[in-house]
């Protein structure tokens, strides 16, 4: 069985209390969909931590519906060599140094990995994080 035929059958039979980190790209873009489906699935009782930069938690705060159930855990974004100091998300960036983002996005491994440990989540729901299933298992 498949992850999204996972999810698919918990939200058929209504079950709760499911533990589901967030960990979307450092881009509103993809910050807004991941707070999307948080509500979706904290609507349906499920806890959710969501990994986020720092600058984007105002940004998000007033689309959290359920925050008894989504709570923001404020990510500290590495400082690459090249790249502006206290950039977090794309926004903060000119494409060009994207890479230089993604670079940072990678760094965070350590730190991601120690919470997840500690959390051991049901599902992690990610992208561009090509680690995360490694992390997971």
């Amino acid at each position: 069985m498949n992850l999204s035929q996972e999810v698919a059958i918990h939200l058929r039979m209504g079950e709760s209390k499911l533990e589901i980190v967030m960990f979307p790209w450092l881009a509103l873009g993809h910050l807004i969909p991941y707070m999307n489906l948080s509500n979706e699935l904290a609507k349906r009782g499920d806890k959710i931590s969501f990994l986020l930069p720092r600058n984007a938690e105002i940004r998000l705060q007033k689309l959290n519906l359920y925050p008894n159930l989504i709570k923001f855990h404020k990510l500290t974004i590495p400082h690459v060599d090249g790249l502006p100091y206290g950039a977090e998300t794309t926004a903060d960036v000119h494409r060009s140094l994207e890479s230089l983002l993604a670079t940072a996005f990678d760094e965070l491994y350590d730190e991601i990995k120690s919470f997840l440990q500690n959390l051991k989540p049901h599902f992690v729901f990610f992208d561009f994080a090509y680690w995360i299933p490694d992390l997971t298992r």
